[in-house]
C-alpha cells in the first residue's frame, strides 16, 4: 500500500460528505426563497392558539437541527483548513 493510500478513507469521507450535501443544499435554497412567503401566509391567517403552537414547535424542531448541522460543517471546515495549513508547510518544506 502506497502512502497516499493511508490518507484516502479520509478523502473518500470527505467526498462522500460533499456529495452527500447536494440535496440538502437544493432544499435549503428553496426554503429560504419560501421563508418569506411563509411569514406572510402566517400573518394574513387567523391561526388558533393550539394552531400556533403546532406551527411553533414544529419551526424550533427544525431550528435545533439546523443549527446542530450549522455547528458540526463549521467544525469540519476548520479541520480542513488546519489539514490545508499543514499540506501548504508540508509543500514549501519539500520544495526547497
Amino acid at each position: 500500500m502506497g502512502k497516499i493510500d493511508k490518507l484516502m478513507d479520509f478523502i473518500w469521507l470527505l467526498n462522500a460528505q460533499v456529495n452527500s450535501l447536494h440535496e440538502p443544499k437544493l432544499l435549503t435554497q428553496n426554503a429560504v426563497k419560501k421563508a418569506k412567503e411563509f411569514e406572510d401566509r402566517l400573518k394574513e391567517i387567523n391561526l388558533s392558539g393550539e394552531e400556533a403552537d403546532i406551527i411553533k414547535k414544529e419551526l424550533e424542531n427544525s431550528l435545533i437541527y439546523v443549527k446542530e448541522t450549522s455547528k458540526k460543517l463549521a467544525e469540519l471546515e476548520e479541520e480542513i483548513f488546519a489539514i490545508l495549513e499543514n499540506l501548504t508547510q508540508i509543500i514549501k518544506t519539500t520544495m526547497q
